[in-house]
């Protein structure tokens, strides 16, 4: 297979020709600073197109991008004829470049699995076997299933997974909200500071609330959760206790009821603050929790009496009694 090492014309490869591309949301600072100090140091890959139109790029997509933005009139490359290289040798090339320089984001694994099977013709079956591994996936054609519909996510969405560095699981709930859901979403998660926990738990509440009441996402988010995620006086991390708090609410009207009415009972049993008095989980079962520290025997002494005031107040068997 010859390949020619030569420069070529910026304004002569196609741009726009993302045939062979498995880049999404690429950070290109460092590669500016680099290639506006050094030069370009690796040369990209095109192929000629046919009839004369040109090169297409085959794997350095990023490179071409930013010698565009430096006002750059060539790039090297090296180049191969339409008839040397066909497309899935290309697209192999263009991936294997790929994995030994830098690793791919769940969005560009996505991005190679779907056009393996969509624009290649590949099986399912193949695709798992012998490109999931390389990827660093586990060979399932249910994962596969889960990872190559990602491409179908919106733009924002896309972003905030591969900023976040969301999994696999999180993403995949994602899929299953239409698109006009999955932008609301977008908008309302790019406010807040979620890990992986507590975007679950968020996409959770969304989900089993909107399902439970018959409404959409969007118009579960719009309103009070979006006033709270976009209330400038809130830092980031406030916003998410709020909007977590909030939906949780929503979830759990009932149990919320019987936490408040248990909180209020408790305080008129005067206890102090080391003394700890929890209901059973989730309200269910007959079994409370007392909890408290002490550091010598005199201040035992006095956590026991206010035990034993306590016992004797109205308020311990009518805050029993709030357990159904």
């Amino acid at each position: 297979m010859g390949r020619v090492l030569r420069k070529i014309g910026i304004e002569a490869i196609d741009s726009r020709d993302h045939f062979f591309s498995m880049t999404f949301h690429p950070n290109l600072e460092a590669l500016r600073r680099s290639i506006g100090h050094v030069g370009l140091v690796q040369p990209i890959i095109a192929r000629e197109k046919s009839q004369g139109l040109g090169y297409q790029v085959i794997s350095g997509f990023k490179r071409l991008t930013v010698c565009e933005q430096l006002g750059l009139k060539e790039i090297e490359a090296f180049s191969y004829r339409k008839s040397e290289l066909g497309d899935l040798e290309g697209f192999h090339m263009a991936l294997h470049e790929n994995l030994t320089t830098r690793g791919l984001n769940l969005i560009e694994k996505s991005m190679v699995l779907h056009k393996l099977i969509h624009r290649f013709g590949l099986s399912e079956e193949s695709v798992a076997r012998d490109y999931m591994p390389m990827l660093g996936l586990q060979p399932s054609l249910k994962i596969l299933g889960k990872v190559s519909q990602l491409v179908q996510l919106r733009a924002g969405i896309k972003r905030y997974i591969v900023e976040e560095e969301v999994s696999l699981e999180n993403a995949a709930q994602l899929l299953e909200l239409p698109p006009e859901d999955q932008a609301e979403i977008g908008r309302l998660v790019s406010k807040l500071k979620l890990g992986e926990n507590k975007l679950k738990e968020v996409l959770t509440f969304l989900r089993e609330i909107s399902l439970r009441d018959g409404m959409t996402v969007r118009e579960l988010v719009r309103g009070e959760i979006e006033a709270i995620a976009s209330d400038v006086s809130l830092s980031k991390v406030q916003k998410t206790h709020r909007v977590r708090r909030r939906l949780r609410e929503m979830r759990y009207p009932r149990l919320t009821e019987l936490e408040k009415e248990f909180r209020e009972k408790r305080k008129g049993l005067g206890l102090s603050p080391g003394i700890s008095l929890q209901p059973p989980p989730y309200f269910e079962g007959d079994t409370f929790r007392l909890e408290f520290g002490f550091t010598d025997v005199e201040e035992f002494k006095a956590i026991l009496a206010k035990l034993m005031e306590a016992s004797e107040r109205k308020e311990l068997g009518e805050m029993i009694d709030v357990v159904p």
